[in-house]
């Protein structure tokens, strides 16, 4: 089928080159020239795992295309919109984005049509965008139909997750859209059970619970890590007995310094603002972003108290990683850039290594940040520190010479390294909870 994609950020690049490599033909639009011509020339604006050898080989075989003209968009019947929605800093998703396609799209599309919404939107908006095009389009003799499409990829296991999903949700109020959508995504034969079907309302919700019922787990593991390391308990132990449990399961059971990324915290965000709109009363997901902000903050005063027992100030800090997780260059919403600029008053110098994100778009993050210094090399970064803070789980970090660690009194972000093993060679170990 042909499909364009209107939008080449995250989503949108690895919606397109998935689609393209499964057989569509499919345009990928950006009104950004300079970001598609960067495209054309195979060079992409971040970092996902397989993602350029896919646009490479799908390129090659034309399956895959570049514009930054709608005109283009509308030669096709089947429009995926994938822009971003940021938090407006008011605790709602900013829709500039979004609103400026629907205008570009009501100017371009000339036929029978089907807008799928994959861009994470405010519950309601969907329907608003169809009223939209039904008041636009009532004079003309064609229709547009607006359904919704979420998207649940992780960065840095996007394409398998895509290509292998746990289900697809497609809320849509017609059984034509249904269907052109489950044709759509014929070639990744998934199981009937697998592929839901609902109301736009509940498909536009079911985003929403998703990444916040995660990030719930996340926050309550936090919580039990606080209560363990009070009661000198060992969060590892009982993560691995409360993963035993199949109510419970193994996944999102990690403790550590919190959570960020695009996504979790605004739709935290976001549900908590539509309960404010219908009149609820906050719960359980106001408490969750209360419990994240504050489990960076215990971890620092947990950094900061080691040190002054120590009698250690004004040190060299080594810092590894700054993206938000391992395996992605985001660093949106990164507890590692908060816990930098939160303890860089404390440190004489600071040496940070990150083994994908690019020194400029670290100094970017940090340009208020006058003793920051980015070395490309994770022991360059220890070999002049007092103090080793581990801020992402990369796997590489978890691969030690415990010699280049000598003297260095390590602080575990992420609970990834042995704490025995450290202290048997003679190193110092905090983690959270352990």
């Amino acid at each position: 089928m042909k499909i364009s994609i209107i939008g080449t950020g995250y989503v949108g690049l690895v919606t397109g080159a998935c689609f393209a490599d499964i057989g569509h033909e499919v345009v990928c639009i950006d009104t950004n020239q300079e970001k598609i011509d960067l495209l054309i020339e195979g060079i992409l604006p971040f970092h996902e795992n397989g993602l350029e050898e896919m646009i490479m080989r799908n390129t090659l075989s034309k399956n895959l295309k570049f514009s930054s003209s709608y005109s283009t968009a509308a030669e096709n019947e089947i429009f995926f919109i994938c822009v971003d929605t940021p938090n407006d800093q008011l605790g709602k998703p900013d829709l500039a984005n979004l609103n400026n396609v629907i205008d570009s799209l009501l100017q371009s599309i000339n036929k029978n049509s089907l807008v799928v919404i994959k861009s994470t939107v405010p519950l309601g908006t969907i329907g608003m965008i169809q009223e939209i095009f039904d008041n636009f389009l009532q004079d003309l003799n064609f229709e547009v139909e607006v359904c919704s499409n979420p998207e649940f990829l992780r960065e840095g296991n996007a394409i398998s997750d895509f290509l292998q999903p746990d289900r697809i949700v497609v809320g849509a109020n017609s059984t034509n859209a249904i269907k052109k959508l489950r044709k759509i995504y014929a070639p990744l034969k998934i199981k009937e059970k697998s592929f839901f079907s609902m109301s736009i309302e509940s498909s536009e919700l079911t985003k929403y619970a998703s990444n916040c019922f995660l990030a719930t787990k996340i926050s309550f593991m936090n919580e039990i890590s606080q209560i363990a390391d009070s009661a000198n308990a060992n969060i590892h132990e009982i993560k691995e007995a409360m993963g035993a449990d199949k109510r419970i399961g193994d996944l999102f059971l990690n403790s550590g310094i919190g959570f960020g990324g695009s996504c979790f915290p605004k739709d935290l965000e976001a549900l908590v603002s539509s309960q404010k709109q219908f009149n609820l009363k906050n719960g359980i997901l106001k408490k969750v972003i209360d419990v994240n902000k504050n489990q960076l903050d215990f971890f620092i005063d947990k950094i900061m108290l080691v040190l002054k027992k120590r009698n250690l100030s004004k040190i060299n800090i080594a810092i590894w990683g700054t993206s938000f997780k391992p395996n992605t260059d985001d660093m949106r919403e990164s507890p590692a850039i908060k816990l930098i600029k939160k303890i860089s008053s404390h440190a004489n110098k600071l040496f940070i290594f990150d083994p994908v994100c690019s020194s400029e778009r670290i100094k970017k993050e940090l340009i208020e940040i006058n003793n920051a210094n980015i070395v490309e090399e994770k022991y360059q970064a220890t070999q002049f520190s007092d103090a080793l803070i581990i801020c992402t789980e990369w796997k590489e970090f978890a691969e030690l010479d415990y010699t280049k660690l000598s003297n260095t009194i390590v602080f575990d972000g992420r609970n990834m390294l042995d704490k025995n093993s450290l202290e048997q060679s003679g190193i110092s170990y905090y983690g959270i909870g352990t």
